[in-house]
């Protein structure tokens, strides 16, 4: 009964005449767009709220308040008053500290509909869509893959090893093991995706490749979206292939700690490892496009010489401009290219659409691990594997929890946790084409403070979050949106010494995440964004944006910024992300210390590991991907040679 109420509610909603209302004022004719559809927009929004009933009320609600809100203060229903009064109390409401984010959430519907549409996106120069082929050829280590589908009510196994999960961590652990000639079984929750899978359509890939589709939240004094990928490569599959080594600042703090087999010096040859396999290299100019060059001129404008294209796994790269939605070419060396290919030619299976759930043990000796799926019929299948060493590679977020489940205690296991957060600046540039979705989202970066705890680095966004992230109202919302290819869009990154912690959520996909940025850090995210502002405003930008901050949505020079910056600014004032989640079972000297000593070896038990990013010591200040790489790959030697010699 209660879905049938709630199916009536979406149908209901597309006949709305509050909702009506708001598309007519929201979405005016621009520029290059023509005023949105108000009935096909509403349509499309009411089959969203089929596929998430909840949504409907909750979006009726919202209306209703901004139809009496409107009663309230001018006497006339929203629905009733004329466009110009309508427009002219959306900017109001828009502008408010309080009412401004509530009446974001709500449109956000809307504006997903509006900026979906194909129409609108090629209106607005993107790439047509990725075309993908229809076959590809089967290579002979995929006959190592085997699906939740195809699995008996029961099955046993036994094997060296254990690995649970793919991404950067799991994948090169398991690769170093398979080639030792150590016997592997390889567990992935996610499903495994080719080139013919990756569209490049948000709408399609965000709900395939990302967990709880890109929902998963740090809160604190700021809302911080850190997605993270569940598909075979993990979150490597949906990354922008940037590949840096560990600074060499913070390999010599690991030392100081006590972690002597981190130096510079022993960890280089395993950086060249994870480099050779990933064919690492910097991105080409003419892929980088424009953007390069503008933040090179803006960077050497306040005197800063480290600017470059970034280093890179994407041997071939044409620009395709999709990184965050799986690469349609294989350019991008993600892991379920590189390193899983690798280790399934080496013997080793993997077993996908299967959660791990019970580690088998017999007091603090590991045994084995059991995992369960469910096919399409919604049966059971359980994967039973004995064997004496496993690895747990489930990521930042989860291996902690994971661990817990399973009885491991220690005081630091969920905590310790570092983001690196990032922050963007966009400036408009209404005589250049930087031909976003065309050329490399990630392809440059300015290293000069890196040693201050600052990377500077391309993000560019595709067209859809470019206007879902847009704050503005009506006539400016349309033209901010449809001049996205004359829109810079740049970001920065800090090394981060505030510390969260994960725990147990109210739903397995979506952990508890608590993080809030200390003093010190704001003011390293508040210099990103005075530097790189200046950056885009001394080579010509008309004006800059700093998304999330509504009090200045346009800033048109460096007095104005001045300004803007002397006002009481807050974490949870700027649209703040993070995308490299660290340290919940920490390597360290000792249990006081940490969860795992050098080797990997979760401290009081026999032949468990973590070889993942939860096992890194903090924060790194770059991109983490290779220093998870080339420390599972270490880890894993270790461990092949003690199975080899047993």
């Amino acid at each position: 009964m209660w879905k049938r109420l709630l199916l009536r509610q979406a149908d209901a909603l597309a006949q709305d005449q509050i909702a009506k209302g708001l598309v007519e004022c929201f979405f005016p004719a621009g520029q290059i767009l023509p005023a949105a559809d108000a009935d096909a927009l509403n349509a499309t929004v009411a089959a969203y709220c089929r596929q998430i009933p909840a949504l409907a009320p909750a979006l009726q609600g919202l209306l209703q308040g901004v139809e009496w809100l409107h009663f309230a203060q001018h006497g006339e229903r929203f629905s009733r008053a004329s466009v110009e009064e309508r427009q002219q109390f959306l900017q109001q409401l828009g502008g408010s500290a309080f009412a401004g984010p509530l009446l974001h959430a709500l449109t956000i519907p809307w504006r997903a509909a509006w900026v979906l549409d194909e129409q609108n996106q090629r209106g607005a120069g993107n790439r047509p869509s990725v075309r993908v082929p229809t076959e590809l050829e089967r290579q002979r280590w995929q006959q190592q893959i085997t699906h939740v589908e195809d699995l008996e009510p029961l099955t046993e196994l036994e094997a060296d090893v254990v690995v649970i999960g793919t991404g950067a961590g799991g994948a090169a652990a398991a690769y170093e093991l398979a080639r030792a000639g150590c016997a592997v079984v390889i567990l992935e929750e996610g499903n495994y995706y080719d080139r013919r899978d990756f569209t490049g359509k948000p709408s399609e890939m965000i709900p395939r490749l990302y967990r709880a589709s890109g929902a998963t939240l740090a809160l604190g004094n700021a809302v911080i979206p850190v997605p993270v990928g569940r598909c075979v490569g993990g979150t490597t599959t949906i990354n922008s292939g940037t590949c840096l080594r560990t600074p060499a600042a913070t390999l010599r703090d690991w030392c100081a700690q006590g972690l002597n087999s981190m130096s510079e010096e022993a960890l280089a040859p395993w950086f060249e490892g994870v480099e050779e396999v990933l064919q690492v290299q910097r991105a080409e100019r003419r892929y980088v496009g424009p953007i390069g060059e503008v933040i090179q001129r803006g960077a050497n404008a306040l005197g800063m010489r480290e600017a470059e294209p970034l280093m890179r796994n994407a041997v071939g790269c044409d620009g395709q401009g999709v990184c965050q939605f799986g690469c349609p070419t294989d350019a991008k060396q993600s892991t379920n290219v590189s390193y899983i290919p690798r280790a399934l030619e080496r013997g080793a299976y993997l077993f996908t659409g299967v959660r791990a759930e019970a580690l088998l043990k017999a007091g603090t000796q590991v045994l084995g691990v059991e995992a369960v799926g469910r096919n399409q019929a919604q049966e059971v299948r359980r994967l039973r594997i004995r064997a004496g060493r496993v690895i747990v590679a489930a990521g930042t977020f989860f291996t902690p929890q994971w661990l817990a489940n399973n009885g491991v205690r220690n005081p630091w296991l969920g905590r310790n946790l570092s983001i690196h957060p990032a922050g963007a600046v966009t400036g408009r540039f209404d005589g250049l084409d930087f031909q976003n979705t065309r050329t490399i989202p990630q392809g440059f970066g300015v290293a000069d403070l890196l040693e201050d705890g600052i990377l500077f680095e391309g993000g560019t966004p595709p067209f859809a979050a470019h206007g879902l992230l847009n704050p503005f109202v009506g006539a400016d919302f349309v033209d901010f949106t449809e001049h996205y290819q004359q829109t810079a869009w740049f970001g920065f990154m800090i090394k981060d010494e505030s510390r969260g912690r994960v725990s147990k959520g109210l739903h397995p996909d979506v952990p508890w995440i608590r993080y809030s940025m200390n003093q010190r850090d704001f003011r390293k995210f508040l210099r990103g964004i005075e530097l790189l502002s200046r950056m885009l405003l001394r080579v010509g930008a008309e004006y800059v944006h700093l998304p999330g901050l509504r009090r200045f949505p346009k800033i048109y020079s460096e007095k104005e910024l001045d300004r803007v910056l002397q006002a009481r600014l807050r974490p949870h004032h700027f649209a703040i992300s993070a995308y490299h989640p660290l340290g919940t079972a920490r390597v360290a000297p000792s249990a006081k210390l940490g969860v795992c000593d050098e080797g990997h070896r979760v401290f009081g038990w026999q032949g468990l590991y973590v070889m993942d990013g939860a096992s890194l010591p903090s924060s790194l200040g770059a991109n983490p991907q290779v220093t998870i790489m080339a420390l599972a790959a270490r880890a894993a030697a270790g461990l092949a040679n003690e199975i080899l010699a047993g």
